[in-house]
């Protein structure tokens, strides 16, 4: 398996990895300290992959196995090692952030229109702006074609890593979870690769948490990321 990028983020590792292995091929770099029971329990050659790769990802960057469970919530946590983990993946991708005590989250997707049907689901009116005035200065329409699509996934994905942050239920995307600013790092070459921060904010708990992030857009996938202080 490629190791796509690995980075550190306000303490938190991170890492990207690019599945190219088969599922027996993953299978033979782990022991049963971190496949347990429930892997037989995923009939889906995809889902068998993703559950292999994030294994294999997590080996490689914590240098030892360890098995993954989740909280009634669905939220994982790492049974044998003290740090706070979230996971994500898409397609022929997966995507780790791990800290010792920070609440961490983590979301790639991969380019697709599909997202533009559901715009109105989880953007809002003043998300909105926001978009549009990134893209008054693109005179290109390929290019704000391009940043369109990509400014729209990175909405959806930074709703994602807030939602897995947060632990809660029943949110709304568009009235519990707000992003308030978009900064692109320089004027990319190309809107197809480029990064950036945002700023966030939700309203659905008592604790109306604060939450800066970044992210990363490839040709592929974008994927945002957060670590809470």
């Amino acid at each position: 398996m490629p190791i796509l990028n690995k980075w550190e983020y306000n303490g938190a590792a991170c890492g990207i990895w690019k599945v190219t292995e088969t599922a027996g091929e993953l299978r033979s770099l782990l022991t049963e300290r971190s496949v347990s029971d429930d892997f037989s329990e995923y009939k889906s050659a995809s889902r068998q992959l993703e559950y292999l790769a994030v294994r294999v990802l997590l080996l490689d960057m914590l240098g030892r196995e360890c098995r993954i469970s989740h909280y009634d919530s669905g939220k994982p946590y790492l049974q044998d090692y003290d740090t706070k983990i979230s996971i994500s993946h898409t397609k022929g991708y997966v995507a780790v952030i791990i800290h010792p005590y920070k609440e961490v989250g983590i979301d790639i997707e991969y380019h697709s229109d599909r997202v533009k049907k559901i715009v109105s689901r989880f953007i809002g009116v003043e998300e909105m702006i926001l978009i549009e005035e990134k893209l008054r200065s693109v005179s290109s329409e390929e290019e704000r074609d391009r940043l369109t699509l990509n400014m729209y996934l990175l909405f959806w994905s930074a709703k994602e890593t807030m939602f897995k942050m947060m632990d809660a239920s029943e949110v709304d995307f568009i009235s519990h979870l707000h992003v308030s600013s978009v900064s692109l790092s320089g004027t990319p070459v190309s809107y197809s690769s480029f990064d950036g921060s945002m700023s966030a904010s939700e309203s659905r708990t008592a604790k109306a948490m604060k939450m800066d992030m970044e992210f990363r857009v490839l040709e592929d996938f974008v994927c945002t990321y957060s670590c809470l202080d």
